[in-house]
């Protein structure tokens, strides 16, 4: 057992066995190792901020990554609401009503930056752009164009399907 005593700002590395020898490491007394500071050296803390460095550095993009992600998915679920309230309105007011949809989102609503809308309709092949003014009409009662939706970042794509009677999104998985 290794015990420290310090005499007026002195430390001494005792051995406590009076058979034990002192200690040893890497053939040098562990005194040599001890620092009578008893601060970190220079390169303890250099190499421990290297390693908080690469691993915070190897995480960022996973963390960007996600606030993207999580972008685009507050703007769908957005997009869904805007829809319902539309819905609800023309119902209410026995009334047509309209979303105008633009490359950038809902008119008064845009996407996240680098987001992006396409849209699909029922006699469309392919997703497109929003043509000029084009709109996403919901009759007084309450049943809307079949239609389509696509957000698009980069590699990021969230699909948006829409039941014609109550416009809520239909999942794939139903």
């Amino acid at each position: 057992m290794i015990s420290t005593h310090s005499d007026r700002r002195e430390w001494r590395v005792t051995a406590t066995s009076e058979n034990s020898a002192p200690p040893r490491a890497l053939g040098r007394p562990c005194s040599a190792w001890v620092s009578k500071t008893g601060a970190f050296t220079l390169l303890e803390i250099i190499i421990a901020l290297t390693l908080v460095a690469i691993l915070v550095s190897a995480s960022l993009p996973y963390l960007f990554d996600s606030f993207t992600a999580s972008a685009g998915d507050r703007a769908a679920e957005a997009i869904t609401a805007k829809a319902q309230e539309i819905r609800k309105e023309a119902m209410e007011s026995a009334e047509s009503r309209k979303l105008i949809l633009t490359g950038s989102g809902i008119k008064g609503m845009n996407l996240p930056s680098g987001w992006r809308l396409e849209v699909k309709g029922m006699n469309d092949s392919k997703f497109h752009p929003p043509l000029r003014n084009q709109s996403w009409g919901f009759n007084s009662a309450g049943i809307c164009e079949p239609l389509a939706l696509r957000l698009l970042y980069k590699d990021r794509e969230i699909l948006l399907s829409f039941d014609a009677l109550t416009a809520q999104p239909v999942h794939e998985d139903e």
